[in-house]
C-alpha cells in the first residue's frame, strides 16, 4: 500500500479530443486546483442561508518542465502537431490533459511494473490559460504551461475516459530509462543561441545577458446560454498581451533617454518625436526551441538597480510588451503529427 506520492510515480500527458495522448518529458512539477464556485441566496425572515447554489467548477492545472529537445507542452496543447504554433491557434484549440499516479509500493517508476497507474485523472475540454518561458544564467531553462477547464474525472468515477494503457500514449517511458532528446542535455546558459534577435535598444558589448522571461496570459472568458449549465465556449480575451523581460549586467547605465518631446531639438509645429521604436525579439536555444515575438515589441519600462555599498553589481531590466504575437516552435518528436 502506498504511503505517499513523489516525483518518480507521476506522469503527465497531453492529448487530442480524439483520445490519443503523448507523455510530456522533462516535467519538474504538476499542480492542480479545483474550485467549486458557490453563490449564496438568502431570504427575508431567516438568518440561515436559503440555498448555497453550486455554479460551474473551475479546474486549473500548471505544468512546469525543462527545455531539453523534447516536444514542447505549449505546441502540443495548441494542437500544432507540425511542431510550430501561433497564438491564434493556441487560443482556440481544445485538448485533454491527464495525470497518472502509480503505487510506490509496487512501482519504482511510472509504468515500471504496471501499464496502468493506481489512480489517474483526465481533464477534458481544456484550453491554454497562460504560458511562460524562463531562461537565466543560474539553473535550467524552463517552460510553464497553465491549463483551464470545467471538467475533470478520476478514472472509474464520473464516466472518466478509458484506462491509461487503452489509449495510444506516445512517448511513454518506464523502468527509469528516459533522458533528454537533445544530445547536449537540458538547456542552460551555455545553450542560449547567440543568434537570437535581441532589441537594439539594449547596446551590445556594454551589457551581458543575465535572464530572459517571456509570458502570455490568455484571460479566458466562459460564454453561457440558456438551457445549459456549463459554458458552450471558453474564449480568449483579445487583445492578448505578451511580455518579455530581459535582465543584463550593465557596464554603461540604462542607457535609455526619455523626454516629453522625445530626444530631439529644433522641432517645428506638428513635428512629433517619440522616445521608442518597434523592436524585433526572437529567442532561440540550441535544442531548436524558437520563441518569436514578432517585430512590434516596445519598451514599457527600464529599471536600473544594484551595485550598492553592500556589494553586488548593477543590473538593468528591460521590459517589453506586444500584443497577439507569440509563435513557438521546437524540434521534439510529436507522435500524432
Amino acid at each position: 500500500m502506498a504511503n505517499r506520492i513523489f516525483y518518480a510515480v507521476q506522469q503527465v500527458a497531453i492529448g487530442t479530443t480524439a483520445g490519443t495522448y503523448q507523455v510530456l518529458k522533462g516535467v519538474q512539477s504538476v499542480s492542480m486546483t479545483t474550485t467549486f464556485n458557490l453563490e449564496q441566496a438568502f431570504e427575508l425572515g431567516q438568518l440561515e442561508i436559503y440555498e448555497n447554489i453550486e455554479g460551474v467548477p473551475s479546474v486549473e492545472m500548471t505544468i512546469n518542465r525543462l527545455l531539453d529537445g523534447t516536444a514542447l507542452a505549449y505546441v502540443l496543447a495548441a494542437g500544432s502537431y507540425a511542431n510550430a504554433d501561433d497564438i491564434n491557434l493556441a487560443s482556440t484549440n481544445e485538448f485533454t490533459a491527464r495525470l497518472g499516479i502509480w503505487d510506490e509500493a509496487t512501482d519504482s517508476s511510472a509504468g515500471g511494473t504496471n501499464a496502468n497507474p493506481a489512480n489517474q485523472v483526465t481533464i477534458s475540454g481544456a484550453f491554454i490559460s497562460n504560458v511562460s518561458y524562463t531562461l537565466g544564467v543560474d539553473g535550467n531553462f524552463t517552460e510553464e504551461l497553465g491549463i483551464t477547464a470545467t471538467d475533470k474525472a478520476w478514472y472509474a468515477d464520473c464516466d472518466a475516459a478509458s484506462a491509461w494503457s487503452d489509449d495510444y500514449t506516445a512517448g511513454a517511458f518506464a523502468a527509469n530509462n528516459d533522458s533528454p532528446d537533445f544530445a547536449g542535455g537540458v538547456q542552460r546558459r551555455e545553450y542560449f543561441d547567440t543568434g537570437s534577435t535581441i532589441p537594439t535598444i539594449i547596446p551590445e558589448g556594454k551589457n551581458r545577458l543575465q535572464s530572459v522571461s517571456i509570458s502570455a496570459d490568455f484571460g479566458r472568458e466562459d460564454l453561457f446560454e440558456l438551457g445549459k449549465k456549463g459554458p458552450f465556449a471558453k474564449v480568449a480575451t483579445f487583445p492578448l498581451e505578451v511580455t518579455c523581460s530581459i535582465e543584463v549586467l550593465s557596464s554603461g547605465g540604462d542607457p535609455v533617454s526619455a523626454g516629453a518631446e522625445g530626444c530631439a531639438t529644433g522641432l517645428t509645429a506638428c513635428d512629433v518625436n517619440n522616445n521608442l521604436s518597434d523592436e524585433t525579439i526572437i529567442i532561440k536555444t540550441c535544442d531548436g526551441t524558437v520563441i518569436d515575438l514578432g517585430t512590434k515589441n516596445k519598451l514599457s519600462s527600464v529599471s536600473y538597480g544594484g551595485g550598492d555599498a553592500g556589494g553586488g553589481n548593477v543590473t538593468t531590466t528591460f521590459d517589453f510588451v506586444t500584443y497577439n504575437k507569440l509563435s513557438v516552435s521546437g524540434t521534439g518528436a510529436i507522435a500524432f503529427a
